[in-house]
């Protein structure tokens, strides 16, 4: 584990838990976040860093179709900025992206499968990902990409899929749980996991790319049922058919280079991570008059 390490986007859903976990092991953190400045084009400053992990970014896919300018400019202008930092400092960096494999060729996707983009978010982190390889082929950056598939836990925007269906759940006023579409399977990753596998890539030996998912695909009926059944009364699912055209409808992550090569695998299982998420949700929502 490195002694000193720099956590940018460290007020966000993930880097509030990473700067915890590391403040816990004994790792002296410092932290980036807007309020320090434009992580795209404003320098970085901080002194005596040993690793960088780079977690700040824009990430609410249906925001990157209206405004998909932010989204390139932040994830890859900042990716490089962050590399150019490490690059000057000779410090290695662990790079946390997430859904690009777009339409996978097979289940379960292994690190190997293709890139492909679906949405200007997923474009802007495979185009970020291409400068970390770059920095590291022609400045020798030395860099590790983990590749979280759809995290979820306590603190999350609650735009993202697993909150949505949390609040519609505990609102008195809605009848059902409502969705757009009920057919997409996902593989669920809570944050603590996510988290203990960045601190795994600490270390200056850990080179590569690693999936992190639970391994499991699980549908939108079954995170219902499961939220339901936290619950004293549970509600219908109810989709409104208003699907989104080249939706991905299954993902799996082959999480096994993981397993091997770092001895990590997931810990939380979806019912204890949906009861941490409902309990850190009715803890943190106002009444209804």
């Amino acid at each position: 584990m490195s002694d000193t390490v720099l956590v940018t986007g460290a007020t966000g859903f993930i880097g509030r838990r990473l700067v915890a976990a590391l403040r816990r092991a004994g790792v002296r953190v410092l932290t980036h976040s807007s309020a320090d400045g434009d992580i795209a084009v404003d320098p970085i400053d901080a002194a005596g860093v040993d690793r960088v992990v780079h977690l700040a970014g824009k990430s609410f896919v249906p925001e990157s179709w209206e405004a998909p300018l932010g989204f390139y400019r932040v994830n890859v202008l900042g990716t490089v900025n962050v590399l150019e930092f490490c690059r000057k400092r000779s410090v290695p960096v662990t790079f946390v992206s997430s859904y690009v494999y777009g339409i996978p060729d097979s289940l379960p996707i292994g690190e190997e499968q293709p890139l492909r983009p679906l949405n200007p978010y997923s474009q802007s982190k495979i185009f970020a990902e291409e400068v970390v390889r770059y920095f590291g082929s022609q400045f020798g950056v030395r860099a590790v990409i983990v590749r979280p598939f759809n995290v979820y836990g306590p603190g999350q925007d609650e735009r993202f899929l697993i909150p949505t269906l949390v609040r519609q759940a505990l609102d008195p006023q809605a009848d059902a749980i409502t969705v757009r579409d009920g057919r997409p399977r996902r593989d669920f990753v809570h944050v603590d996991d996510l988290v203990s596998l960045i601190e795994a890539t600490c270390s200056p030996a850990v080179t590569g790319v690693y999936n992190a998912g639970s391994g499991e695909s699980v549908s939108i009926e079954r995170l219902v049922d499961e939220i339901n059944a936290l619950l004293p009364a549970p509600k219908p699912l109810h989709a409104t058919g208003d699907a989104r055209p080249d939706d991905v409808l299954d993902v799996v992550a082959d999480i096994t280079r993981a397993r091997k090569e770092l001895g990590w695998a997931p810990r939380v299982g979806l019912r204890d991570g949906l009861r941490g998420t409902v309990r850190w949700m009715q803890s943190h929502t106002a009444p209804v008059a």
